[in-house]
């Protein structure tokens, strides 16, 4: 079973909430306190074991700021 992980690139990130729309399983989630330097609300994996590194989120950033880790489980 594959499980996956998400690393934000918070410069590259403008709060678009795309990631957040496009996760079918409901991983990503718009933060209410996280900011980037730019003032830009963040995004976080809220929930990561549901997370199966699709990659959907990384495909739908405009601005490429996710970058997905798959790894498989044995």
């Amino acid at each position: 079973m594959a499980r996956g992980e998400i690393v934000i690139n918070q410069n590259n990130c403008r709060g678009c909430g795309y990631c957040q729309a496009f996760c079918k399983r409901g991983c990503i989630v718009m933060s209410e306190d996280k900011f980037n330097l730019l003032g830009y609300i963040l995004p976080i994996l809220a929930d990561s074991d549901r997370c199966n590194a699709c990659g959907v989120c990384g495909q739908m950033c405009p601005h490429f700021a996710i970058e997905v880790c798959k790894f498989i489980e044995n």
